[in-house]
């Protein structure tokens, strides 16, 4: 089997950086999905167009057997993906009755219409009732007060979480509970809450006051948070502003032209659109990692060019975003700065110490009370993430020097093991995910022999399926195997014991469906919000089985 390893590792590595861009970086195109294709697909309405017929295509093309939509790739039937497929549809065949689009509608099951978000699109083609969509301002002392709480006491979120049927009232947005928000949610309420009060109250005070929102917030490239849905609802609201002669002018033409110019970027070759741009950042950072390790002495003049433009795109604040854009206002993320950080270090790469100490800086500024890394902000609508503190601490151990931070991670990290042995995350396909970090983490730390590590070894061996593999979905369901949960859970296993049996069976498994190329099949197990569901990143598809082929080539 050695030989075999070392073949895939190096027909891997081959392709992966032939995946290098002129400029050094690594980007994949992650896969399209039903949400951002129909948020373009209203975007163009809005604007009086007709959505171009790959548009339409692939929304046919992606309806399943059932009639029903899926949120992305994983075909698993959604009811809020499939009522604004169907919504999108019915507009398009009001200008353009072909018999595809009406066999199409006539398949689609009765849903309940019930997720805000959604009655949303179907008030803006008068279809619900804009009065209906939020709750009465008269409730905001009680949402305070559920906030307060949540703040006391972290446990109770999963009690307290925000309702999807209905939204808050537009005067949320004066609210010091705006700001303590994830951020994701300030974006898309503030679009929201501009189209809401267009169509109702109309008060000069809230229209000025939200679009001054969308306006202070528009990152450099044109767009909103360099989402597509995000942006979609802030050109909405744009538009809406527009048509209805609240604002005028060169301005708000220029922001409407130039989101729509970012949002057309999102289009895919397969007609479709993708939630995000890029996670050119992510991607650039762990193929580095991965090919370093590998092989660091042969690498390391190729990767310069990668390690020059992490630098460059280093936020000002000494954080990274999760797309690299030079001078951009994107917020900093603890996950990608603390892999970019690792990235930088294993490249050893000149002139690199200043950006370096900023970023570190940076992660330690961010640690929570808790000892844990959250994405943005530690308390401000954001939770602590297993894999994003379990990657702080692979940091900081590869820098050496800040073990009272370090312990302080791990123990949060034992705190979050669940009763039955596994640990769940926010970010990728999910306990699988959650559990091979906090195992990889506590093992670097030295505490491999800890009853946490034990338990979450037991539970990645249960949880193999019978191909060798591992798979789930989004929401932690046991599904067919991916590479990539495959990888790491195999990779994490062989770290804990090089003699772990599941662990070579997952090893098989990556062997087996390494293409001749030397790239693997990507799958969706990259997780947005649960309304948008996840993405298949091809850059994920290698630097995992590439991770995990190297743990195994150590083993032997």
């Amino acid at each position: 089997m050695n030989d075999n390893i070392g073949e895939a590792l190096r027909r891997g590595t081959s392709y992966l950086m032939a995946q290098s861009h002129d400029a050094g970086f690594f980007e994949g195109e992650l896969s399209s999905s039903t949400f951002p294709t129909c948020a373009y697909a209203w975007v163009q309405f809005a604007l009086g167009k007709t959505p171009d017929a790959a548009l339409i295509e692939w929304l046919l093309r992606n309806q399943n057997q059932d009639g029903t939509w899926s949120l992305d790739v994983s075909d698993q039937p959604n009811q809020h993906a499939t009522l604004f497929a169907e919504l999108l549809l019915q507009q398009f065949i009001e200008q353009q009755p072909t018999p595809e689009v009406e066999t199409a509608l006539a398949r689609i099951p009765d849903f309940p219409l019930d997720l805000a978000l959604v009655k949303l699109a179907y008030a803006a083609f008068g279809q619900a009732k804009w009065t209906e969509l939020t709750i009465s301002k008269n409730m905001l002392p009680v949402l305070a007060l559920v906030q307060k709480i949540s703040a006391l006491f972290p446990r109770l979120r999963a009690v307290f979480k925000p309702p999807t049927k209905i939204l808050p009232p537009v005067d949320f947005i004066n609210t010091p509970m705006f700001t303590k928000l994830f951020i994701a949610e300030q974006h898309t309420l503030a679009a929201v809450f501009l189209m809401i009060e267009l169509n109702t109250t109309k008060r000069i005070g809230i229209i000025d006051c939200l679009f001054d929102w969308l306006k202070s917030h528009v990152v450099a490239d044109g767009s909103w948070f360099r989402v597509n849905y995000i942006t979609a609802l802030s050109l909405l609201a744009l538009i809406e502003l527009r048509k209805r002669g609240f604002r005028n002018g060169v301005e708000l033409d220029r922001m409407i032209d130039e989101g729509l110019s970012w949002l057309g970027r999102t289009r895919n070759s397969d007609g479709g659109c993708r939630e995000a741009l890029n996670l050119n950042v992510w991607d650039t950072a762990l193929s580095v990692i991965s090919v370093t390790d590998i092989d660091a002495s042969e690498s390391a003049n190729e990767l310069q060019s990668a390690g020059v433009w992490l630098v460059q795109n280093q936020n000002a604040d000494g954080g990274w975003a999760f797309s690299g854009l030079p001078g951009s206002n994107l917020p900093s993320d603890a996950d990608d700065t603390a892999l970019a950080l690792c990235a930088l270090l294993k490249l050893k790469l000149a002139g690199s110490d200043s950006a370096m100490r900023r970023g570190f800086q940076w992660l330690l500024a961010h640690q929570g009370r808790d000892g844990s890394w959250s994405t943005y902000l530690p308390g401000q609508g954001d939770v602590g993430c297993v894999s994003i503190t379990a990657h702080a601490i692979e940091a900081l151990l590869e820098s050496g020097g800040w073990d009272t931070n370090i312990d302080r991670a791990c123990r949060w990290l034992k705190r979050q093991m669940s009763t039955d042995g596994h640990w769940s995350d926010l970010w990728l396909a999910k306990n699988t995910y959650g559990t091979a970090n906090a195992i990889t983490a506590l093992i670097l730390t030295g505490e491999g022999d800890c009853n946490e590590v034990r338990q979450g070894v037991e539970w990645l061996e249960d949880a193999q399926n019978p191909d060798g593999g591992w798979g789930e979905d989004m929401l932690g369901n046991p599904a067919e195997s991916t590479v990539e949960q495959t990888a790491w859970s195999a990779g994490a296993l062989l770290l804990a014991d090089p003699q772990n049996k599941a662990g070579w069976k997952g090893i098989k498994f990556l062997l087996d469906h390494q293409r001749a190329d030397g790239s693997w099949n990507a799958s969706c197990v990259g997780i947005y919000w649960e309304i948008i569901g996840g993405y298949a990143d091809p850059i994920n598809a290698s630097v995992f089985p590439l991770r995990a082929l190297h743990q195994a080539k150590c083993a032997m």
